[in-house]
């Protein structure tokens, strides 16, 4: 995936990448990642403009630009 993307984060991209909004233990689950690891990842991919947050629900979802690094593009 993208340049400087960790194994937990491309893992929370992948989970996202078909679509939907899941929280963060729904990414946990699927990303097969501890709390604190899947916790970091959606952090650093937020903080990136990879995924966000849906107001008021603690569920996140992949932007397009997310979706980009996903796919290869840049």
């Amino acid at each position: 995936m993208g340049f400087g993307t960790s194994k937990a984060e491309t893992a929370v991209l992948s989970v996202l990448a078909p679509g939907g909004m899941l929280t963060a233990a729904q990414i946990q689950r699927d990303a097969q990642l501890t709390g604190w690891g899947a916790r970091r990842a959606i952090g650093q991919l937020e903080s990136r403009g990879l995924i966000m947050a849906a107001p008021y629900s603690a569920r996140w979802s992949i932007t397009p630009r997310g979706l980009a690094t996903t796919r290869g593009d840049r």
